[in-house]
């Protein structure tokens, strides 16, 4: 990826961002997409470099520096590994789904399994564990981004740990493989070598089909004070989790990045048709604002297609 780091609005930042635009602005200590732009214009990009340098984002210190980035165009992908003296072990694969939504450029809908005989999963598999080889990495979990592009796969960042999200996504691995995870293949590295060589080199073809869910809020408001979507979501019949983010009491949020989502549900069935109509009856309550009800006083609500 094309990238230049700065800690000021100055002539090498100016021109590198001239001849990339449209670019990526963002933050270098964050993450979910806080901060992350899509700037189309010069204007645009030195307005929101300045207010990353100058404004506190939701994780990280103020101030650290931007990364002004190529826009690379295509599907970004998650291949999480683990590696045990040099030996490489990839766990599970991803797309996400990111959308536009409330103002926000990059909101995560969700996180999409992909069988490991896919084509596309058969080359980041490749690519993947040679960006780990040439970053020397020979123990430990990964989890990789990668964007799939017309010109082929182009490594966005390796991250020397498990796969985030608080673990929300460990009952559809341990079921759609049978019962290997990342957290339980990292373990293996230290303490049961034999399990670790035990691992296929690739996940196993898939048992059970499933989908993460990142809840998305269409609601704003100064008081949650009640969540019938929640009990409605836990009557499908593919629901296995929900990690609630928002819960009654607690003022509600137009969802413009990870630290907005309101929620993330684990949809696992043996039927993927199954796991299509629940997935429908969650948006559909996203989309008619019926996740939640909120103090009317102060709240707001927004069209989907906003």
């Amino acid at each position: 990826v094309r990238q230049l780091q700065g800690t000021a609005w100055n002539s090498e930042v100016a021109a590198f961002c001239e001849q990339e635009v449209p670019l990526i602005i963002k933050p270098v200590e964050s993450c979910g997409s806080d901060g992350v732009k899509l700037c189309k214009t010069m204007g645009e990009a030195e307005a929101h470099f300045n207010l990353l340098m100058t404004g506190q984002r939701k994780l990280g210190a103020q101030g650290a520096a931007v990364l002004c980035q190529e826009f690379l165009q295509g599907k970004e992908y998650v291949v999480d590994c683990v590696t045990r003296d040099g030996v490489h072990k990839t766990t599970f694969v991803w797309v996400y789904d990111k959308r536009e939504a409330n103002g926000g450029g990059f909101v995560y809908f969700g996180m999409i399994p992909v069988p490991s005989d896919d084509p596309v999963a058969k080359v980041l598999i490749d690519y993947t564990v040679g960006c780990i080889d040439a970053l020397a990495i020979a123990n430990g979990a990964t989890h990789n981004e990668i964007m799939m592009t017309k010109d082929g796969p182009c490594l966005v960042e390796v991250n020397c740990r498990v796969h985030g999200h608080s673990g929300s996504w460990l009952p559809l691995t341990d079921r759609c493989t049978g019962g290997i995870t990342q957290v339980r293949s990292n373990l293996d590295i230290f303490v049961d070598g034999a399990a670790f060589d035990a691992l296929p080199a690739v996940p196993r073809p898939f048992v059970a089909s499933g989908t993460i869910v990142m809840l998305v809020s269409y609601q704003e408001g100064e008081e949650v004070q009640a969540t019938p979507g929640f009990e409605t979501i836990k009557t499908l019949p593919s629901f296995t989790t929900i990690t609630e983010s928002v819960v009654v009491g607690m003022p509600l949020k137009l969802t413009v990045d990870l630290f907005d989502c309101p929620g993330v549900v684990v949809l696992v069935h043996d039927d993927a048709t199954v796991i299509d109509a629940d997935l429908a009856t969650i948006r559909k309550l996203e989309e008619e604002c019926k996740l939640f009800e909120v103090a009317p006083r102060k709240s707001k609500a927004r069209k989907a297609t906003e």
